[in-house]
């Protein structure tokens, strides 16, 4: 898809990344000559420190720490994509993974035979507390720790902070305030989805009604509402938590995902008895989600019963406003190569969108402010699909996803991801490379 623009992935895996401000490797090449005057241990607190004060202040959602046979490589996921902050000789004097480790819960050193190691910390920093969880792997080099950061000043709770255009956040507003029912999330991992499925508890919540949460792991403690931490260890499974909700008087209901026939159906005999629920489901696309539950064998009538809707995300890099260019449209040839292998009626439709007048099209430039990438923060850019009678007959006909998809899309009950983008990028939000990279898949 490179006729739209530069891919801003390959930019990133160039080697022409960026010079981290604020300078990571110069602040430790500083302690690595002040090793002789103060302990290791010491060092390696003000190493940790600095790291995560620079992730916080970058806006990083995580930490990478890696051996690279000699070299000791930290990298920063920001806006979605990782960058390299730190890749310097190691040294022995400065126990970096072991401070971290202990900070984790874990013993100091790694264990010699592979077991899965998952630990969480708090520390105050840039004024706020931010929770830290932390992931160990074996590599053959050495062993590598993934740290995500929890920022809930960046997690923006707010149904109104997530992106959405004011009609799919009216329809949202008014879906999540059903008596009884089930509304499905999907998306990769990373695009979002947990930080959607709280906005919306948030949003209902109230003295009047009782929320309960199952989730694997708890990420962030929301006031007012009754979360559950899923352990196999313990036998509290997902099935075994739901069975055990239901008897707590819940009215509205968040499980974290459906993985299994047993999830699924309980959860979608609950959404019939007079319970809200909301949880999310691993597929491609909001109208795929009725086939994964086909294939869970969850019985047609079930689903259409009980399913409000669904809606799948992703999250867009936001061109950075301190040096973006305008941009003209892509040439009508172009946009035909594009949608050439499309269901027809949705390339019609794309196609129309794109090259539709009074667009405000922008092209990454890159600047310090932006560490050079041209993008600044993200946003989210969503596939909102609501049951009606027509989708709910394909259901129970036990349609192909492309049947139900289309249905959808010819009802006006169904604005596609790559549309929602297409839109965002009309209005000058992001750019069509960037919609385009993040929905590739879906095309």
């Amino acid at each position: 898809m490179a006729f739209w623009g530069t891919n801003p992935e390959e930019q990133s895996k160039s080697g022409q990344a960026p010079a981290h401000p604020g300078g990571i490797e110069e602040a430790y090449h500083e302690l690595v000559k002040s090793k002789g005057r103060a302990p290791g241990i010491d060092l390696a607190i003000r190493l940790s420190d600095m790291i995560l004060e620079h992730a916080v202040t970058e806006r990083a959602s995580d930490v990478h720490i890696e051996s690279q046979g000699a070299n000791l490589r930290v990298r920063f996921r920001v806006d979605g994509i990782l960058q390299d902050v730190l890749n310097s000789p190691k040294n022995s004097d400065i126990p970096l993974t072991q401070r971290i480790r202990v900070l984790a819960g874990f013993d100091p050193e790694p264990p010699t035979s592979f077991r899965n190691e998952e630990g969480r910390f708090q520390k105050m920093l840039a004024g706020r507390a931010i929770q830290i969880r932390v992931s160990s792997f074996p590599t053959v080099n050495g062993e590598k720790l993934v740290l995500r950061v929890l920022d809930r000043q960046q997690l923006g709770l707010d149904l109104e902070q997530l992106g959405m255009d004011q009609e799919s956040l009216a329809m949202i507003k008014k879906l999540i305030r059903n008596p009884y029912g089930i509304f499905f999330i999907t998306g990769s991992t990373g695009s979002g989805k947990t930080t959607s499925l709280y906005a919306m508890l948030k949003d209902i919540n109230s003295p009047m009604i009782n929320i309960i949460s199952l989730e694997d792991p708890v990420e962030y403690r929301l006031e007012g509402i009754n979360q559950a931490q899923i352990s196999a260890k313990t036998g509290f499974t997902w099935a075994e938590g739901l069975r055990t909700i239901l008897r707590q008087d819940p009215d509205v209901i968040m499980v974290g995902e459906i993985r299994d026939y047993e999830t699924a159906e309980i959860s979608l005999r609950s959404a019939l008895t007079g319970h809200l629920l909301f949880t999310t489901i691993h597929t491609i696309s909001a109208p795929s989600i009725i086939e994964r539950l086909f294939e869970m064998g969850v019985p047609p009538f079930l689903i259409a019963s009980s399913m409000l809707g669904a809606m799948s995300q992703r999250l867009v890099r936001k061109i950075c406003p301190q040096c973006a260019q305008k941009a003209a449209p892509p040439a009508e040839a172009m946009v035909n190569e594009f949608i050439k292998n499309m269901d027809p009626a949705e390339g019609k439709a794309i196609k129309d969108l794109i090259l539709k007048p009074g667009a405000e099209y922008k092209v990454e430039k890159g600047c310090p402010a932006c560490r050079n990438t041209g993008y600044l923060g993200r946003t989210g850019i969503f596939e909102l699909m609501i049951m009606n009678e027509e989708v709910r007959k394909q259901v129970l006909d036990h349609s192909p996803t492309d049947m139900i998809r289309r249905t959808a899309i010819q009802t006006g009950k169904l604005r596609t991801l790559l549309m929602d983008g297409i839109l965002k990028a009309r209005g000058g939000v992001t750019t069509l490379s960037e919609v385009i990279r993040v929905t590739a898949t879906m095309v």
